[in-house]
């Protein structure tokens, strides 16, 4: 065992700046740091990130609580959480020099483009002051281009490594004082009511084991179905990096199943799900603009309607489909983490920009606006991918979910989640849910779904016939655009004077598109391709009364994708 040091002056001290990586366990800078003296956890609210027009106040209450939490968890060790207020490019290298720190250690972050440009600026600012900034790669997360099959090797090999060990001590400078944890007003927010589930490491843990205890015998089966409720609820947790995704996944592969082959495939779909959230993270981590524009350059530069009669309605239940309203106002009350499933969301992303015709980026903003797990990568990659833009280029066909009776009989069959949501239907039999009868206070269907479906269908063929199939993605990629302004900023405001100062320079720096060589390009190409041979699915019309445990999950996933009925 370390034997470890008494406090003196003489130590060696340096700052850790929290993100996104809100725990003491697995976490790689905060352990570095106490094996070399004094540490100086800090976290900084920053303006532009708290008034992103993509802030939503439900997350900004979870991330108080998973700060409480992180101070407990450091005062246990015999620290404390240092908090600070304002710009990290002031305020950071400010209170090295006063805590007579060498530097900084820290985890890099690629969810913002904000960010990148804040951490370039950060570098400029530490190297005139003759400071220094030690950035950390988290696991799974890598600088280098590489192929898509070979990142999925790292991810599990970095997810196999062994968890780093939580410090046993952490010792912070006495005479360093600490602003007060704010308040979700003192920020400038607003509780919208939605309810804030318990955060912390602890918790986290707990939920984990709970759902391995309670649902995942049937979670591969019934992920589908948003009244199975069968989710970790761990997303918010994961999002704040307050639990590790490495320790998740090696919770979940230590977990016995007896030999049970529900247990088996629920616990290799849960892993599955967590590699494709970090995939997102480094597809964002190459390509920064895909928080700003579609990967392909075709689909914004035709340009997209907008209809706000038509937005308003999706944004709060009122479209006359029943499964997109119920997710409508489920994600409006709940935050959507644990209620508001994967199938749910995509069916609802869909209707807009599929049926609706209108920009994904709509559509992604009310999203991370309410959800209480918002995370801007997977936000925004899944909300272009269900809009038919950031689509496979080997793929010819179209996945658009019907919204009718079809998603009701494979999602929702008893009619469960619509009624919670929907209760002017409450009383509507589940196989007229589709088309329910004229009710008063119920709206009549807002589009004709096989008109506008069929229009969308020859659009995405026209724009897709540019690069389909095409050896060479770079001349179709979107570059990175001139202006950084927040989409949404128009609609909402918030803090955005940083896009108007920014300079070209991020760290960590995005792929530059203009200067990779053919087998770079074959490489970045590999990130956007089918890697199994998903065939279009054929439509089916068949209503089971009860969500099926002998029903293979992925063959309701392929069917769920309609190209017709």
């Amino acid at each position: 065992m370390r034997t470890l040091r008494p406090f003196c002056n003489a130590m060696k001290s340096t700052l850790v700046w929290f993100r996104r990586d809100l725990r003491v366990s697995d976490h790689e800078p905060l352990l570095r740091a106490t094996q070399r003296g004094l540490v100086v956890p800090v976290f900084v609210f920053d303006r532009a990130l708290l008034h992103h027009p993509e802030t939503g106040a439900a997350r900004i209450d979870f991330l108080l609580a998973a700060l409480h939490a992180l101070d407990a968890d450091l005062r246990a060790l015999g620290g404390r959480l240092i908090v600070r207020s304002g710009d990290p490019v002031q305020v950071l290298p400010d209170l090295v020099e006063s805590a007579g720190a060498e530097g900084i250690y820290a985890y890099t972050d690629c969810e913002r483009i904000y960010g990148r440009v804040r951490d370039a600026r950060l570098n400029q600012a530490l190297t005139q002051r003759g400071l220094k900034t030690r950035w950390f790669e988290p696991a799974a997360s890598a600088a280098a281009l590489m192929p898509y099959p070979q990142y999925r090797e790292l991810w599990y090999r970095d997810m196999g490594q062994p968890l780093v060990p939580t410090p046993q001590q952490v010792l912070v400078p006495p005479a360093i004082a600490s602003d007060l944890l704010p308040s979700l007003h003192d920020l400038g927010h607003r509780a919208d009511g939605k309810p804030i589930p318990p955060a912390s490491t602890a918790a986290a843990r707990e939920l984990l084991q709970k759902f391995l205890a309670d649902k995942a015998d049937r979670y591969y089966w019934q992920l589908s179905y948003p009244s199975a409720e069968a989710t970790t609820g761990l997303s918010p947790h994961i999002k704040f990096g307050v639990i590790s995704v490495r320790e998740c996944v090696q919770t979940i592969r230590s977990a016995p199943d007896g030999g049970d082959n529900r247990l088996r495939r629920s616990h290799q779909q849960l892993i599955s799900r967590l590699r494709w959230g970090h995939g997102f993270t480094q597809r964002f981590r190459y390509l920064p603009q895909l928080e700003l524009r579609s990967l392909y350059r075709v689909f914004d530069d035709d340009g997209w309607a907008f209809d706000p009669d038509l937005y308003h309605a999706w944004q709060t239940g009122q479209t006359g489909f029943p499964i997109v309203d119920a997710a409508a106002r489920c994600l409006m009350a709940t935050g959507g983490y644990l209620a508001l499933n994967f199938r749910t969301r995509a069916i609802y992303a869909s209707f807009l920009s599929n049926l609706g015709g209108i920009d994904w980026r709509y559509g992604a903003l009310h999203f991370m606006r309410h959800l209480i797990d918002g995370d801007c990568p997977i936000d925004h990659y899944q909300w272009a991918m269900q809009s038919g833009v950031t689509h496979c280029v080997d793929k010819s066909w179209t996945r658009i979910y019907h919204p009718g009776q079809v998603a009701i009989d494979r999602c929702d069959p008893e009619g469960a989640f619509i009624k919670r949501w929907v209760p002017e239907l409450a009383n509507v039999p589940p196989e007229q849910l589709g088309s329910p009868p004229t009710l008063s206070g119920y709206p009549a269907p807002i589009l004709n779904y096989k008109t506008v479906r069929q229009r969308r269908i020859k659009q995405l063929e026209t724009q897709r016939r540019q690069f389909l199939n095409t050896s060479n993605l770079l001349p179709f990629l979107a570059p990175m655009p001139e202006d950084f302004t927040p989409f949404g900023s128009e609609m909402y405001g918030g803090d955005v004077a940083w896009a108007q100062a920014a300079t070209e320079a991020l760290f960590p720096p995005p792929l530059p598109l203009h200067d990779l060589d053919p087998e770079a390009a074959q490489a970045l190409r590999t990130w956007f391709v089918a890697h199994v041979n998903i065939l279009p699915p054929k439509a089916k019309r068949r209503r089971p009364r009860s969500p099926d445990p002998d029903m293979q999950q992925l063959s309701l996933l392929g069917e769920l994708g309609i190209d017709g009925g």
